[in-house]
């Protein structure tokens, strides 16, 4: 049976609301979050980064009535942006300035379907960078907002910005999916010996992998499936880091797309929306905005395939 917000909302048109993975994961503050989890659910919610707003709102009240401190809750959103691979955190982080950061993080609230949306100016700004925020929060519900969720959200935001500020070094940002195993104790897991093996040749059929990992296939499935993951599941993982990274290169999109496996250019933008809500055009432009006020070199590693990848590449496998 549907609730009385639910129904409102199907009313006014809307789809079912929802919230950044990150702040929802925080804010649940679950125990037994193992290594292997914790990869298996960044790999799944690098190609979609959103869960039930219900459970955002559920988790901030929850945090509310325990009494958890502005602190709790910052530390515990900072140490699963250090774990996320959406495209959206990636793409801010590797940004050079604050204002781009912003826009970026402005422009995602503003396009994703979320249930409550943020937007952040520049409060305070010294020589040494922004010091200070100021956030306007629009509910697209009928819920109320709960204090420890305006912190994890804003903590998104000021951990990024710092993070850009800082010129990358403030949050441990993983570089491929291989190496976020590495970052969570699990380098030598199947999930990191087939995310090497995709990320060695990323456009070679899937049902090569059995043979360079000298196992047979259903060894294979049923190894990935014990710790929650598939093949198919890291190889979009590492498609989608792959091509955030490419946004940097100034390579055409329709370039990106066939250097990462996508299928064209509008296979990969769909693939963004469903991911964070954006679009690689939108984020080409803040990426180009962003290396003409502040040349730089981007952070995140892009390499293009050779010509013997792209001969046996596999789009079937999408």
């Amino acid at each position: 049976m549907r609730t009385c917000r639910q129904r409102s909302i199907r009313k006014r048109g809307l789809k079912e609301p929802l919230a950044y993975h990150v702040v929802v994961h925080a804010l649940e503050a679950e125990a037994g979050w193992s290594a292997d989890r914790r990869f298996a659910a960044a790999v799944s919610h690098a190609v979609d980064g959103h869960l039930a707003y219900p459970r955002y709102h559920a988790a901030g009240r929850a945090r509310a009535r325990e009494g958890i401190g502005e602190e709790g809750v910052q530390r515990l959103v900072r140490d699963f942006l250090e774990t996320d691979l959406n495209p959206a955190i990636a793409f801010l982080a590797n940004l050079n300035r604050a204002e781009s950061a912003l826009r970026g993080y402005n422009l995602y609230n503003a396009t994703a379907n979320l249930a409550v949306r943020t937007s952040v100016d520049i409060k305070d700004q010294g020589q040494r960078g922004v010091r200070r925020l100021a956030a306007a929060r629009d509910l697209r519900t009928l819920a109320d907002d709960p204090s420890p969720c305006r912190t994890a959200t804003l903590t998104v935001a000021a951990s990024v910005i710092e993070h850009v500020q800082s010129g990358g070094t403030c949050l441990s940002r993983p570089l491929s999916v291989s190496h976020l195993a590495e970052i969570l104790g699990r380098g030598y897991g199947i999930g990191a010996d087939v995310a090497r093996a995709i990320e060695d040749d990323w456009l070679a059929p899937l049902s090569l992998l059995p043979r360079k990992l000298g196992c047979h296939k259903r060894t294979l499935e049923r190894s990935l499936r014990d710790v929650g993951l598939t093949a198919q599941a890291l190889r979009r993982a590492d498609r989608m880091m792959r091509a955030t990274a490419g946004l940097f290169s100034g390579h055409t999109l329709t370039s990106i797309a066939a250097d990462c496996g996508f299928s064209d250019a509008a296979h990969m933008s769909r693939s963004f929306r469903a991911s964070c809500g954006l679009t690689p055009t939108m984020l080409v432009e803040i990426a180009r905005d962003d290396r003409k006020a502040d040349g730089f070199e981007s952070r995140l590693p892009y390499g293009r395939p050779h010509g013997q990848m792209m001969h046996r590449a596999a789009f079937d496998e999408l």
